[in-house]
């Protein structure tokens, strides 16, 4: 497992541990390597989660569809990053979501009974301070995806998330980490009216489009 430590403590699950404890920690935890190919489900609706997943290597996607097959995409998560910690913490440990490799990739799984079941008092006890603190995180995350969803309009949509990363990447340059289709799914929009409405913020200068790149000049 140590060729995967400088990606391991990416994971923020390790801040203020010693780098040179975490194998040790990792193995006292029982941790499984997964190898999953791209389409592979690694977590269903309806399956009871009991993990915490660490992306080794490889890119995530997290789903929730609907009975009338509307899929809205999560997150779509790489290397470094976790899934599944606030389930597996849940007292309902079914899962709401699906979680799919998009390419080929590597998980570090973690069965939440043995991070409370072992003697490693205080690096537990960093480990779930750490663990609680990723959780309120990602809340915040899924509170600001839930007011893009809330907007009416297609534009509000878009100006709030190009808020959003903008905030996140501290840069009016900013990034997007999703392909087209991705995005569209994101914020619950057609493909083809999110480009439409793009191209106009741009054509009204208000943005600059590069590909994935995008750069905000007035919203």
């Amino acid at each position: 497992m140590t060729e995967y430590l400088n990606t391991i403590i990416k994971t923020r699950l390790f801040d203020n541990i010693d780098k040179k404890e975490i194998p040790n920690i990792l193995n006292n935890f029982k941790s499984q390597k997964k190898l999953y190919e791209k389409g592979n489900i690694i977590i269903d609706m309806g399956d009871k989660v009991e993990a915490i997943y660490i992306i080794l290597n490889g890119k995530i996607e997290i789903s929730k569809e609907y009975d009338d097959t509307r899929k809205n995409i999560v997150n779509i998560l790489e290397s470094g990053e976790i899934f599944a910690e606030a389930m597996a913490l849940s007292t309902n440990k079914i899962s709401q979501i699906t979680a799919i490799s998009l390419s080929k990739s590597e998980i570090l799984k973690i069965n939440i009974k043995y991070i409370f079941d072992n003697n490693l008092e205080k690096n537990k006890n960093i480990f779930i301070e750490n663990l609680l603190k990723i959780i309120s995180d990602k809340n915040k995350f899924l509170s600001m995806k839930n007011d893009i969803l809330s907007q009416k309009s297609l534009r509000s949509k878009i100006i709030l998330y190009l808020e959003y990363m903008s905030n996140m990447q501290k840069s009016e340059k900013i990034n997007i980490p999703y392909s087209r289709d991705k995005l569209a799914e994101f914020i619950s929009a057609d493909r083809s009216a999110l480009s439409r409405e793009l191209n106009r913020l741009a054509k009204e200068k208000m943005i600059e489009l590069n590909g994935n790149k995008i750069n905000i000049i007035d919203i």
